[in-house]
């Protein structure tokens, strides 16, 4: 074999080795598939805790981080409602239904085992408004639900 030969095979092996290192590295490295099995588990509590009703008007499931904020927004048909909001985490989670930032809103507590129903009666004319903000330390699952409240 000549010297050029043997330097091309050598070159070729490491260029091989080096791409089944970073082949390796790349599947090590991946994220698991999946949620987290401690965000699963904390979804189903308050899923079950707050379940869908036939006449809820919304109803969503938030997996938010420390320092999160979120703006939901519905149109409704006017009349009451019952808000109804359970977080399981540890800290709390700071609901505003005001469209303007001088309200400071409501401190739902989370629980980090066994979350509490907070329920908030309102009267609404066309949409429906909510700003979350999570002032809690790590993930925490935040589930509301929106409920026409029957008149007679």
């Amino acid at each position: 074999m000549t010297r050029d030969r043997a330097q091309g095979v050598t070159l070729y092996a490491l260029a091989a080795l080096l791409t089944a290192a970073g082949a390796v590295w790349f599947l090590r490295a991946a994220p698991e598939p999946g949620e987290d099995p401690q965000i699963a588990s904390r979804r189903r509590t308050v899923e079950l805790l707050l379940p869908e009703v036939p006449l809820q008007a919304q109803a969503e499931t938030m997996v938010l981080a420390a320092g999160d904020q979120a703006e939901r927004s519905t149109a409704v048909r006017g009349g009451s409602y019952e808000l109804a909001v359970a977080c399981l985490g540890e800290g709390r989670i700071r609901v505003r239904l005001s469209t303007t930032t001088e309200d400071s809103g409501r401190a739902v507590p989370c629980a980090a085992e066994a979350p509490e129903k907070v329920e908030v009666s309102v009267a609404l004319a066309d949409a429906f408004f909510m700003a979350v903000s999570a002032e809690t330390k790590g993930t925490t699952v935040f589930r509301w639900r929106l409920t026409r409240v029957r008149s007679y």
